[in-house]
């Protein structure tokens, strides 16, 4: 089962620095950088309270997959990420999901 770290401090599936999503989706088509990949489930707690509750059983976080379309990444594989975990940051508190990042994007060889 995959696993998200992540320190997006106001997204309403951070529970306790891991994500609780059931399904997670990276973004950035053509990234060549992770800067240019970003997390888009992003909820803001602005608008989505409580939203993690339903995913955490017993204190675990179930996560069924990390679905990708960032096809630069060398961990990209038919729409799903690899990678068992990975890591979702931003510079700032972001607005928008395109704020954020996915740091475990790496470029593929071409």
């Amino acid at each position: 089962m995959p696993k998200i770290n992540c320190s997006v401090e106001n997204c309403s599936y951070n529970h306790n620095k891991y994500c609780c999503a059931s399904v997670v989706n990276i973004s950035g088509c053509n990234a060549n950088m992770t800067e240019s990949t970003c997390c888009a489930t992003f909820l803001d707690t602005m608008g989505y309270e409580n939203v993690q509750s339903s995913n955490v059983q017993n204190g675990a976080i179930e996560v069924d997959a990390i679905l990708c379309d960032v096809q630069t990444c060398a961990y990209h594989r038919e729409h799903h990420c690899t990678l068992e975990d990975i890591e979702v940051s931003c510079l700032a508190k972001p607005e928008v999901y395109t704020q954020t990042d996915c740091l475990s994007f790496e470029r593929k060889n071409i």
